[in-house]
């Protein structure tokens, strides 16, 4: 007896298997320094439009949150869902905004907006970006007032849709002008996300990271959720300059290679101890992050890592030093 599925559902299992709504979506980060698209004063963009799904919106309602703050309220009363943590330096807000969402309930159609004193700065990308496709921003990283980083998933046509072959970095300025803050893009580093070789070259060029010890405070996926590690100075990476990282996840240890030029960072397989931590340890999350690792940056004294495909963010400060 065959068995029919409701039309809703067969929708959300065709949503899932889709490949990237936009293919060439990222083409913007292929210049040297993106052209600029936004403008002081500029209005909140009007969200692309998806046909609501009664279904998908049932199974994902948890993915969307209430407006809680001014800037949220002006970008919800565009019609654009809030989605994910909205992270604050001073008196800059960036925050989250999707159309639909797939069968995964990852979003589509989704920008990241960006405001400084309460008024509206820019966004991150010239155009609305859809989950594991061309130039889909990862979690972006505030790190300062004026500073913000943000990763983007590059996908070639053959690559699988976990797994984007390179990663566009770029570091963004807001700019206060008379008619009010803009948001602008400087230049984009790409990097190749395939594993280091086996055995990395002596580093000789990096002192700000390298042949210092650093220790977690937090670990940042791109869905909002932070984790945070009990006992920091128990979580410690440091860079030889032999090409050799050492890494303490909580009650392991262990070391492996790592290749770093320009702003790329990545690591090869890391031999570790495999001693059972205590309960609620992030050892094995920790580890598994390392490996996703594909650049760096440092602002004020701490050190950011970003990965590829979950668009997690790894932020570390100076070993032994007090938040």
């Amino acid at each position: 007896m065959t068995r029919k599925l409701p039309i809703a559902a067969i929708v959300a299992v065709a949503a899932a298997w889709a490949g990237p709504a936009s293919a060439s979506g990222g083409t913007w980060l292929d210049a040297p320094t993106p052209k600029a698209w936004n403008g002081p004063g500029m209005k909140i963009p009007r969200p692309p439009h998806f046909d609501p799904d009664p279904f998908l919106d049932k199974q994902c309602a948890s993915q969307t949150r209430p407006p809680s703050t001014g800037a949220d309220r002006t970008v919800a009363a565009a019609g654009w869902k809030l989605f994910g943590a909205s992270q604050r330096f001073g008196t800059t807000e960036v925050l989250l905004g999707r159309s639909g969402v797939d069968g995964q309930c990852r979003p589509l159609g989704y920008q990241v907006f960006v405001f400084s004193g309460g008024l509206f700065a820019g966004t991150l990308a010239p155009r609305p970006m859809d989950s594991r496709s061309d130039g889909a921003a990862q979690l972006p990283q505030l790190v300062a007032a004026d500073t913000l980083t943000v990763p983007f998933s590059r996908y070639a046509k053959r690559d699988p849709l976990c797994c984007p072959s390179r990663l566009s970095t770029v570091e963004y300025r807001i700019e206060a002008t008379p008619k009010g803050p803009v948001l602008t893009a400087g230049s984009v580093n790409t990097v190749s996300t395939a594993e280091p070789a086996a055995a990395a070259s002596p580093v000789q060029s990096q002192p700000g990271i390298a042949g210092r010890p650093w220790q977690l405070v937090r670990i940042q996926m791109m869905d909002g959720a932070v984790l945070v590690p009990d006992a920091p100075a128990r979580y410690t990476l440091e860079l030889g300059a032999d090409g050799r990282a050492s890494v303490q996840a909580d009650c392991n240890r262990g070391s492996g290679t790592y290749a770093l030029e320009g702003a790329s960072l990545t690591f090869g397989p890391v031999a570790t101890t495999r001693a059972m931590c205590p309960p609620g340890s992030l050892s094995d999350r920790y580890l598994a992050q390392l490996g996703l690792v594909t650049s760096w940056t440092e602002k004020d004294g701490k050190l950011h890592l970003a990965t590829r495909a979950d668009g997690a963010t790894l932020e570390f400060q100076p070993a032994g030093q007090l938040r």
